[in-house]
């Protein structure tokens, strides 16, 4: 009898542990969009109106779904130009636009700006020639490469485009639109004095930041760096108008970095002010590699760190590693003190090592949980449990708010995945994409039209719902943008709005400083914040059966 016993209870707990991370998401579209050669996604957002903004670099020409040429001319060399293609909230491609000079554009960043156009990020080898209209820094016939960024319209049509550079190289990784109107650039410089950059390197690759205004016109620039290598892949505006700055560093004390390394290479994060100047800096590690790529501000204030780790149990990591490299998050407050961390992986082998996994984003959902995505080639093993139909695929993890899991999701192809991007959608639903060589088979409907194509894939949670089909968004996934805002906040809907809503703004003291009601059958609304005065204001969204509230901030 106590044998029986212990047996149900045994099952009772794998049955119900099992249970708590099975797949709940049912796929409601996918989408491949490509030209006969080779396309490569490195870059994926929800747009205002709730469809999707997708960017990358491109080797094909007119082709597929590309309409405009290659304008890279080099035919000694690797070719490529920035592809952009916007789709609506179903995946249907509604424009694309190419834009390059007559040598190597390598995108890398876009961020949809307040005027509802796009800010376009990466780097350029070319000098003077196709949509590039200032000569590179580094003239030599294999020159180095400079930032390079380009404003559109709405439609994707150039309105102008800037770079930036020293002497030697220069690689952009992440621009934003910052609450000022202006834009916020950081990447990584191996140059000195001269060109844009008035700082010398400290080490041999640096942080660089350079901040513009809303004409691209360069404000000011700051170089961060110890005595080694240290490479920014992600930055953002702060509540406070500062900046987090986020790459990983080969450095020990030295220069601007106040820790030494654990092991080989750390995350290191920097905070800055609205100025550029550094407030505090940190570093978290094991006793190998450990390589950031995203970095965000929380709800809370804080940060969530996502990259990959070779360590185990050592330094800041506290949980073992499954293959060779695994995902590594780490939650921090507002001052860069560490509250927890989580190791994610499987345990897969390629030619007697241990390879999994990459990273590709992490990203805060409306339950105070995160998103973790990238490629993984692991079967079910470790954190993993579903087996890969092709070689890689990607792989998206959801976790509470304390980085526990609670499902996760592979994405199937027949082929090899690379990156992977995941968000929350503004329907409470669930956004990922990545670029791929799979053809017809497991997840995705169409084929290939080239070597690789960018591809995108929506699914909603079945535990929501009853019906997916039926899927009603819930109401906490209305967004306000920008935030911080100067002078106007948009407040935008997944779908059209079918009941009396109030809009309320309080001050921090709580008095009602704008209120005015929402029209029914409205997706959008404006709201004018210039004439509050700088500070920190509730948005309040009040309907007959809850209350949703944001915090906006609004900046001189």
């Amino acid at each position: 009898m106590k044998i029986k016993l212990l047996a149900a209870v045994l099952i009772y707990i794998f049955i119900f542990q099992n249970g708590i991370c099975q797949n709940p998401l049912v796929k409601q579209w996918d989408k491949k969009f490509g030209g006969t050669f080779t396309d490569w996604l490195s870059s994926f957002q929800q747009t205002m109106d709730g469809g999707y903004i997708l960017g990358g670099w491109s080797q094909s020409g007119i082709n597929g779904d590309k309409t405009q040429p290659l304008l890279d001319t080099c035919a000694w060399c690797v070719q490529g130009d920035f592809w952009v293609i916007k789709i609506d909230a179903l995946g249907n491609k509604q424009w694309d636009k190419d834009f390059g000079g007559l040598r190597l554009e390598v995108f890398t960043s876009i961020f949809q700006t307040a005027d509802r156009g796009y800010i376009l990020g990466g780097y350029s080898y070319s000098g003077i020639g196709g949509d590039k209209t200032q000569p590179n820094w580094d003239a030599a016939i294999n020159s180095s490469p400079d930032y390079w960024i380009i404003k559109t319209d709405s439609l994707g049509n150039k309105q102008w485009d800037k770079r930036f550079g020293g002497t030697n190289i220069d690689k952009l990784y992440s621009v934003k639109q910052t609450s000022d109107g202006g834009y916020i650039l950081g990447g990584f410089s191996f140059s000195g004095i001269g060109g844009d950059k008035t700082q010398p390197s400290k080490g041999i690759y640096d942080f660089w930041i350079v901040k513009t205004d809303a004409l691209g016109t360069k404000q000011w620039d700051k170089d961060f760096g110890g005595t080694s290598d240290d490479a920014l892949y992600s930055l953002e505006q702060t509540d406070d108008g500062g900046y987090i700055l986020g790459g990983y560093s080969w450095s020990g004390i030295s220069g601007d970095k106040t820790q030494d390394t654990w092991g080989d290479t750390d995350y290191w994060i920097i905070k800055i002010d609205s100025l550029g100047n550094k407030q505090w800096d940190k570093d978290f590690g094991g006793k190998k590699f450990e390589y950031l790529y995203s970095i965000h501000q929380t709800t809370d204030g804080g940060y969530i760190l996502g990259g990959c780790s070779n360590t185990g149990i050592h330094g800041d990591k506290t949980e073992p590693s499954w293959g060779s490299y695994d995902f590594w998050i780490i939650k921090i407050d507002s001052l860069g003190n560490k509250q927890w961390d989580k190791d994610f992986g499987g345990t897969a082998m390629e030619g007697g090592t241990a390879i999994d996994d990459d990273f590709g984003s992490i990203s805060q959902t409306t339950d105070g949980g995160y998103l973790v995505a990238g490629p993984s080639f692991s079967g079910i093993s470790g954190n993993k449990t579903e087996n890969n139909l092709g070689i890689k695929q990607s792989w998206i993890i959801k976790t509470d708010s304390f980085g526990n899991m609670q499902w996760d999701k592979t994405l199937l192809t027949t082929g090899q995945d690379e990156i992977g991007y995941a968000f929350q959608t503004q329907d409470g639903c669930f956004a990922m994409a990545n670029y791929t060589n799979g053809g017809v088979g497991g997840d995705k409907t169409q084929p290939s039209w080239g070597f690789v194509d960018y591809w995108i894939i929506k699914f909603c949670d079945s535990t929501l719902t009853t019906g997916v089909s039926n899927f009603q968004p819930p109401p906490s996934a209305f967004q306000v943008s920008p935030n911080p805002a100067t002078d106007k906040i948009y407040i935008s809907f997944p779908a059209t709005v079918s009941e009396n809503i109030t809009v309320k703004i309080y001050s921090i003291t709580g008095e009602v400083i704008f209120e005015s009601p929402l029209t029914k059958g409205a997706t959008e609304m404006e709201v004018p914040v210039g004439d509050l005065g700088a500070g920190i204001y509730f948005l309040s969204l009040q309907t007959e059966k809850q209350v949703l509230t944001k915090k906006v901030i609004v900046q001189p």
